[in-house]
């Protein structure tokens, strides 16, 4: 599967692109308020002042929040996440170009320019991959349930990191591997600090040409 040449819709690339790097769910894209982005942007940040406000970000530079007890989140605990070079342009050039309309919401409904639902995440996956990567007999459709498995999989099995860092990346409550833990499990916090350059120095990439990235 294609992501760099496929999808040509900055609004769909943002948003599947951001749920394949980050390993966020349906429900927390649409959730996602410009607050709890950082984007390090002079013009942008002009555009929407509020962009990166939220107290959990700190001083932190390209980073998003993801609270654990908004509704449709799921999350058991809320996390910060990494923004790459690749997510910040997909991020940057959607903020430029999205509606201004008086929403807090970085994604808004195409028809409405509210705040979107699950079903109109699921809509811009369709959009992009089907019918080419649609159910068959043999493997499940492409929705944006797949970018979670995705992430989960690079991170865990192709870059072997640890398991608690992955549930600390997804917003997982950090549980041991079976019923019979070691007392230490207990004392076991992962951390943005902890996860960030790790993060940097090994997502993967999509190949975007970034070259008109500081516009």
């Amino acid at each position: 599967m294609t992501f760099s040449s496929h999808i040509s819709n900055i609004r769909r690339r943002a948003i599947t692109g951001t749920q394949l790097k980050e390993g966020i769910r349906a429900g927390e894209v649409c959730n996602l308020r410009i607050s709890e982005i950082h984007i390090s942007h002079q013009e942008l940040q002009k555009q929407y002042p509020e962009l990166g406000t939220h107290p959990a970000l700190g001083e932190r530079r390209d980073v998003m929040y993801i609270p654990h007890d908004r509704s449709g989140n799921k999350s058991s605990n809320p996390r910060l996440l990494p923004i790459d070079d690749e997510i910040r342009w997909l991020l940057l050039r959607h903020l430029l170009t999205r509606p201004q309309v008086d929403e807090p919401w970085v994604f808004l409904s195409k028809r409405t320019f509210t705040q979107m639902t699950p079903q109109g995440v699921n809509d811009e996956w369709k959009e992009a991959f089907h019918p080419e990567y649609s159910e068959t007999d043999d493997c499940a459709p492409v929705t944006s349930h797949y970018g979670r498995h995705w992430f989960s999989s690079f991170w865990r099995l192709a870059e072997g990191l640890e398991r608690e860092q992955v549930q600390y990346l997804r917003g997982d409550r950090v549980q041991p591997i079976d019923d019979f833990p070691d007392a230490i499990d207990e004392y076991l916090h992962p951390n943005y600090e902890l996860i960030e350059q790790t993060y940097r120095q090994n997502i993967f990439k999509f190949n975007i040409s970034l070259e008109h990235a500081q516009f």
